[in-house]
């Protein structure tokens, strides 16, 4: 681990947690739709209000973009509000989408809470 990212990620150790809800870990495919363009890639987390992904673009935080899950025929609009070296974090445009994905995920994901 880089010297910075290690140095950020123990300060992250006493920053307060901001989200609002809990993250719960998934991995499953998922589509997006953004600047008329379509891509693969996979959510590692989601919330209520948001997930992150990976194997993603690089968008620039405020893209708008269309999430697609086509095992449950799911299409909801988000927008991206954070760039990591891992992926892109997504904040779901009606709150509540999360807790259906994430409900769904669970008995789909091979990761275990």
């Amino acid at each position: 681990m880089p010297a910075m990212s290690l140095f950020n990620w123990f300060k992250g150790l006493f920053k307060p947690n901001r989200r609002r809800y809990d993250r719960h870990a998934v991995q499953f495919p998922v589509r997006i739709q953004a600047g008329g363009e379509g891509h693969e890639c996979n959510m590692r987390d989601v919330s209520p209000s948001g997930a992150m992904l990976v194997d993603a673009p690089d968008l620039t935080i405020g893209t708008l973009l269309q999430l697609e899950i086509p095992q449950i025929a799911l299409t909801a609009n988000a927008r991206v509000v954070r760039r990591t070296e891992m992926g892109i974090g997504i904040e779901f445009s009606k709150e509540g989408i999360g807790a259906i994905v994430a409900g769904w995920a669970r008995g789909q994901s091979p990761v275990t809470p």
